[in-house]
């Protein structure tokens, strides 16, 4: 390999530079520094094309390419932990389709890691977008809901819309306060004036503006289509039901229909949930930490190995 385009979306492209910090610039510093021509470009497409040059290696953010030439690159569901997968990211990752055997996994180091990532994100109070920092309690009991807003990869992934989901909580979990925080980013206003509708009827529907991390504190499942939250909420321990397609199912409940949320609920309740070992097989497995030392050879391994 000579050469390597970084195919990147036109507005983190207008960034990108040989001396860009985080992922993509240390990425470049990489491979350049071994002799590779790298060149950042606009992402045209997030599938394969017939336009990507055959003879270089390509990395695409947030792609779904499919190629012996091509990793879809993006952070994950935790901070600092990116894919560079060969068939897409988060609901479309080849994590999907993986046997995920707890067994495999060495208790003392599942329990390290887990205990890292609780230092590293969870006592922090950290997450990947913005959290207020002002503390909130919430008592003991409670589901705790997060929204994603309106996006594509959101709408792909969903069995059912935001309100519907919301609703099936409320609907088979009759006797719990359910939370709802919406995304810091992504405010989908529709989705929220319905849900302001909703819970003026309905007392122990509550809609808060809190840091995750509070929210989890005390409850006993976590719900939505397929957020980071979902996976962050292990760190508490707390189970977690998602509404749509994802990666990471493996250790959670999946919810495809509304009337299933009720035997759903006593599921996550019941089972004994190996977060530890599900962690570290997820992302020391299957993801790169971009502060590890290690994480280019890694990346270069698995280049190579996709090649082969």
């Amino acid at each position: 390999m000579s050469r390597c385009f970084i195919h990147l979306p036109k507005h983190q492209l207008r960034r990108a530079s040989p001396d860009s910090r985080g992922f993509y610039g240390d990425l470049y510093r990489h491979l350049a520094s071994e002799g590779v021509d790298v060149r950042f470009c606009e992402r045209e497409f997030i599938r394969a094309h017939e336009t990507f040059e055959p003879e270089a290696f390509h990395f695409v953010h947030q792609g779904l390419v499919v190629l012996p030439n091509a990793l879809n690159t993006g952070p994950s569901y935790l901070r600092d932990f990116w894919y560079a997968d060969p068939r897409g990211v988060f609901g479309e990752s080849s994590i999907r389709d993986m046997v995920f055997d707890p067994a495999t996994v060495p208790d003392h180091r599942a329990e390290a890691f887990f205990g890292w990532l609780q230092k590293r994100i969870a006592n922090k109070r950290l997450s990947k977008h913005t959290q207020p920092q002002e503390r909130a309690a919430f008592g003991q009991g409670h589901v705790a809901v997060f929204l994603q807003g309106d996006s594509l990869p959101v709408m792909r992934a969903a069995h059912m819309s935001e309100v519907e989901m919301v609703q099936a909580i409320l609907d088979g979990v009759p006797d719990r306060d359910i939370l709802v925080k919406r995304h810091p980013r992504n405010e989908a206003p529709v989705t929220w004036a319905a849900l302001q509708d909703m819970a003026r009827g309905t007392p122990r529907l509550k809609l808060v503006d809190a840091n995750l991390h509070d929210m989890l504190q005390g409850a006993v499942l976590s719900c939505s289509i397929s957020s980071s939250v979902s996976v962050e909420a292990m760190l508490h321990r707390v189970p977690a039901m998602v509404f749509g397609r994802t990666d990471f199912h493996h250790c959670a409940v999946t919810i495809a229909r509304p009337e299933d949320v009720a035997e759903g609920f006593e599921q996550a309740l019941s089972t004994d949930w190996p977060f530890e070992h599900f962690l570290f097989w997820f992302f020391r497995g299957h993801c790169l930490d971009e502060r590890a030392r290690d994480w280019f050879g890694k990346l270069k391994k698995r280049m190579t190995s996709l090649s082969a």
